[in-house]
């Protein structure tokens, strides 16, 4: 066998090896992702006509009713006794995000069930620190229920606002107070939640309203920041 042979053999097997090692890697990252998910239901990006607590939200359903019932699921998944309660309460999650929307924003490349339930998943452990003071009753909740910025209407499809509620938490205090944000936007014609977060230093929707809303992965107080993660909700 000629020299010229044996590199050419040589090069095979390098690139071969190398092409096996990036399809193990690929398979291990693929793995893990699938072992963390195993038994979770994913979804795709729909939405449809839903009822929830007494409340429909169809293409007519306003951002504090949607904001309603997307806190009132998040309460019921925080405080759920079992498994089997989260699981209907995530899945009632799921049924008010702008899953078009939310996906977006997926720059981690991740497969579209993939991002959408990381993001819908990880709303509980945000807010968790308040969501035994979160209104189980739409008459009361009405009322804290602020709508800030109102939709565009020159641009309906594209159309975004950020709902506000007051929150306090047991331990009183100076920063037992927050201004929670549910972020909104328009899919398909309804009003849809894309993520959740805090005013940053302003603990009245008063004093917050002449700021933006400021979007947070999740923050027990105002100026904190608790990154993406496993939280109270028990999910991964």
């Amino acid at each position: 066998m000629g020299i010229e042979a044996v590199g050419l053999r040589r090069r095979r097997v390098l690139a071969g090896g190398l092409l096996l090692a990036l399809g193990l890697a690929g398979g291990v990252g693929g793995c893990q992702r699938d072992t963390r998910l195993a038994g979770r239901k994913l979804h795709g990006a729909q939405v449809r006509t839903v009822t929830h607590y007494g409340i429909t939200l169809d293409q007519q359903a306003s951002p504090q009713q949607v904001a309603f019932v997307a806190l009132r699921a998040i309460r019921d998944d925080v405080l759920a006794e079992n498994q089997a309660a989260r699981d209907a309460a995530l899945e009632r999650q799921f049924d008010v995000c702008a899953g078009h929307r939310i996906l977006e924003s997926n720059v981690r490349r991740l497969r579209p069930e993939e991002h959408l339930y990381d993001v819908v998943s990880h709303w509980a452990p945000t807010v968790a620190h308040y969501a035994r003071g979160f209104e189980t009753d739409w008459d009361k909740a009405q009322v804290r229920l602020v709508l800030r910025q109102p939709p565009d209407p020159g641009k309906p499809e594209s159309a975004r606002c950020a709902v506000l509620m007051e929150v306090t938490d047991a331990t009183g205090g100076p920063t037992a107070s927050a201004v929670l944000v549910v972020h909104l936007a328009k899919d398909d014609g309804y009003w849809r939640v894309t993520h959740l977060g805090f005013e940053r230093g302003r603990r009245t929707i008063a004093a917050a309203a002449a700021g933006a809303a400021i979007p947070a992965p999740g923050l027990p107080e105002p100026g904190g920041t608790v990154p993406g993660g496993a939280g109270a909700s028990g999910r991964p």
